[in-house]
């Protein structure tokens, strides 16, 4: 039996009634009910573990069944072909090749388990990037009465705001470069450049451009801001690729052996695969702790915590730990990253 068979024979079960009357105001307050404030690509499903709502982005091709048992076919930007569960799937999804935002319950108990994923709500992408665009705004939130103030630590004072939230992009397999970068991207990519060639002057040109381009990409691919990554970058490495940490940790994101294991690099000093990696580790964390508060600030000071102390660490204190180096790395990333999106 094919992959495609074996999939759809899965999927063929019943699934709860969904109404398909529903409006873009709906979408927009389901979006508000599962706590969704940005969207991955498709593709972004080919990594996920766990179980949760979450929105993706992509195009469905083609709908097999129909009524009570329906299978989107959706595309992500890679092409890989991804499959969605649905009930009495509106008909504007089915008049082929549909750019589309779907919110789904995902959920895949390993890594290499089968995907479940059932459709909850659709919109096209169309609407709902002009929404976004139209109430996109600036990080908001202070760090006053959490862990105290931030001040940013850039060479030669005050960065100036940079584009953030950069659409879908194509990119290769972990440790290849990111290829086919889309316009909105290309159009970001020299302000990045330049952004990093300033905060680290001994880097190439070719590296700058490596280390910018990867972190547009892979930053669009798993649905984070880019900006936030690169105020990461900056407090953990300044954009020196080569450094290593007392305690190990590698390259720019300051993976750590651990890390480099889990997440299958072979290279952890290679800009790519450490890009790639750290990427994929802080929407690791964004996940866990937006599954766990309402508050989207509050759930980006604790995946900083993790990132920088562990998960367990944020467990036992029930917070940010009180560690120095901790409540001081998390007041510095969001210091930066208020900064750079221009607060």
């Amino acid at each position: 039996m094919s992959r495609f068979a074996r999939t759809l024979a899965l999927f063929l079960v019943a699934t709860p009634f969904l109404a398909w009357s529903q409006t873009f105001d709906e979408y927009i307050q389901l979006r508000k009910k599962y706590g969704i404030s940005s969207s991955a690509d498709a593709d972004a499903l080919n990594s996920f573990v766990g179980n949760r709502v979450m929105e993706v982005k992509g195009t469905v091709t083609g709908v097999v069944g129909s009524g009570d048992s329906e299978i989107l076919m959706l595309v992500g930007p890679e092409g890989e072909q991804h499959f969605v569960s649905s009930t009495n799937t509106p008909d504007w999804l089915k008049s082929g090749s549909v750019p589309a935002r779907l919110i789904v319950q995902a959920s895949r108990d390993s890594e290499h388990a089968l995907l479940h994923a059932t459709l909850i709500g659709a919109a096209s992408e169309s609407t709902v990037a002009a929404y976004e665009a139209k109430t996109a705004k600036p990080l908001k939130a202070p760090l006053s009465g959490r862990i105290g103030g931030s001040k940013s630590s850039r060479k030669g004072g005050r960065p100036q705001p940079m584009q953030g939230d950069v659409p879908r992009v194509t990119t290769n397999p972990v440790g290849q470069p990111p290829t086919n970068i889309s316009a909105n991207l290309s159009a970001a990519l020299p302000q990045y450049v330049a952004f990093v060639k300033q905060r680290n002057k001994r880097l190439t040109d070719d590296q700058a451009q490596r280390i910018a381009q990867s972190i547009l990409a892979y930053s669009a691919h798993f649905g984070v801001d880019a900006r936030l990554i690169v105020a990461i970058i900056i407090t953990e490495s300044d954009f020196n690729p080569n450094t290593t940490s007392r305690a190990g940790a590698m390259g720019l994101g300051q993976l750590m052996p651990v890390n480099k294991r889990e997440l299958g690099l072979t290279d952890a000093y290679d800009i790519e695969q450490n890009l790639w990696g750290t990427v994929r580790l802080v929407r690791g964390h964004i996940d866990k702790y937006s599954a766990q508060t309402d508050d989207s600030f509050e759930a980006l000071v604790l995946a900083l915590a993790g990132y920088n102390a562990g998960n367990g660490a944020v467990k036992k204190y029930g917070g940010v730990p009180p560690y120095r180096e901790t409540q001081n790395y998390v007041r510095k990333v969001i210091g930066i990253y208020r900064q750079l999106c221009g607060k």
